[in-house]
């Protein structure tokens, strides 16, 4: 099959909705068409927050199907999710529905696991700033409320679970793995003598691990059958929807690109050949994630559009039918507030009230009353550029590196009073774009992986030419 007429299926599964895009190479440029497109949110059940496992295969299963109707049958496909959460599974049957990881149970587990070893210590190991909702210590919760769950079965986090369910093959990606605290910085290994030493977790809970770009097989007989198509091949991209976006980000040399991918969450960072452990990145919150071609994604972790997201949802409960575009018009001519809130505070993490959220917080700090809606949402767009600003200055300090331009990458580029507002505030010139960078890194690694593109920077290369920035100076 020539390359133009290869065509990748790319699901991409972000903490609010999920989509299914196909890629295919056309004139020399990458081309993408949305096939299917669907909410994800997170249900209470008990006092804990879930997520539908078995709602997103099957969301999985229709994006198949319609990626097979009225044409050839894709030439593989890849998933992508958010970091950390994890399936469990025993003899092939999923064990429970996978904790959402704005679910409160791992706190204590936090706590309980830092006694055993001081965070700087754990940080040295891996690499990962230790944050509440770290895969070590939600499987340290599940050991502490329930250790039957453990008992003989597999842990695999949330794409790697998608995968298994859709080929039978039960395989960890390193990048996803990489977001939970589960990795050595040193080296692509589990670090087995903290998760089964300190965590005490079973060594048999952890899937063999994979490399980006990597076969799992193909689609299960009884799948396909069931489906009604072809046994479509399976490939693991860089699963971590972040390391898909960086993968995408259009630069030339990324060593001197800084980057934000923006959706739910903002992941603020740059690229690095090894990981950066000093005493300043883990005070400043950095993290260290695994990324493609054994390079390291040096970054923060900011609450991103969650906040909107938020406010927004509550809105429309509350009967106020206002669209994101209608939020980035309310905020734009409010310029001069002092509103601010910290985005990061954990009063803003899980779901709820977030209007209320937000005002409490300024009352609560001496900023008094928020005068109406469209204050608010200045305040939300104000707090995210300035802390932006914070943590570009941080991260140029503790690396040594300088950086004029900023890269935007993912669905927040749409938002284009947002894109003027972070380069007037971070005082950096923001190219903006492609706004489905993480499906793009996803087709960009499956055609890595079939041969029709020898490397990332090749890969680069065709997301430069396919999809033109928005430029704000």
């Amino acid at each position: 099959m020539k390359q133009q007429d290869r065509r990748y299926l790319a699901f991409d599964l972000g903490a609010s909705s999920g989509r299914a895009i196909l890629g295919r190479v056309r004139d020399g440029g990458l081309e993408l068409e949305e096939i299917h497109r669907f909410k994800n949110y997170p249900y209470e059940k008990d006092g804990h927050y879930f997520w539908d496992f078995r709602a997103l295969l099957g969301e999985l299963e229709t994006g198949l199907k319609k990626a097979c109707a009225g044409a050839s049958a894709p030439a593989s496909f890849s998933i992508d999710t958010w970091g950390v959460d994890y399936a469990l599974f025993r003899n092939g049957e999923l064990i429970h529905d996978p904790y959402c990881y704005r679910d409160g149970r791992t706190e204590p587990a936090i706590e309980a696991f830092h006694k055993k070893i001081s965070k700087a210590d754990f940080y040295a190991r891996n690499g990962i700033q230790p944050m509440v909702f770290n895969t070590v210590y939600q499987l340290a919760a599940e050991l502490r409320d329930d250790p039957a769950s453990l008992d003989g079965s597999t842990m695999l986090l949330m794409p790697d679970a998608l995968h298994y369910m859709l080929t039978g093959t039960a395989t960890s990606e390193i990048t996803i793995a990489s977001t939970g605290a589960l990795l050595k910085a040193s080296s692509p290994e589990w670090d087995m003598d903290a998760l089964t030493g300190l965590a005490g977790l079973p060594a048999g809970l952890f899937a063999p691990l994979v490399r980006p770009g990597s076969p799992v097989g193909e689609l299960k007989p009884e799948v396909a059958k069931r489906l009604g198509i072809p046994q479509i091949r399976a490939v693991k991209c860089a699963s971590h929807d972040t390391a898909s976006a960086v993968l995408a980000m259009p630069c030339a040399d990324p060593e001197k690109a800084l980057y934000i991918s923006l959706g739910t969450w903002a992941l603020l960072g740059a690229e690095f050949r090894t990981a950066i452990l000093t005493p300043e990145a883990l005070e400043s919150m950095f993290t260290n994630e695994r990324g493609v071609e054994d390079t390291f994604r040096f970054l923060c972790n900011i609450m991103g559009t969650w906040l909107l997201q938020e406010t927004r949802r509550t809105w429309t409960e509350q009967g106020k039918d206002i669209s994101f575009a209608d939020m980035e018009a309310m905020a734009a001519p409010l310029d001069g507030q002092s509103f601010r809130i910290d985005p990061d505070d954990a009063v803003f993490f899980p779901p709820g009230d977030m209007p209320e959220h937000v005002r409490c917080y300024c009352r609560e700090h001496g900023q008094g009353e928020i005068p109406s809606d469209a204050a608010l949402v200045r305040c939300i767009y104000d707090s995210l550029a300035d802390c932006f600003k914070k943590r570009i200055d941080r991260l140029e300090r503790i690396t040594g590196r300088k950086f004029d331009t900023l890269n935007i990458l993912g669905g927040g580029t749409r938002d284009s009073f947002f894109m003027r507002l972070v380069a007037k505030t971070t005082g950096r010139h923001v190219l903006a774009g492609p706004t489905e960078a993480t499906a793009i890194g996803n087709i960009l690694a499956q055609m890595i992986a079939s041969g029709d593109l020898k490397d990332a920077a090749e890969a680069r290369a065709l997301t430069a030419r396919s999809f033109p920035l928005d430029v704000y100076a």
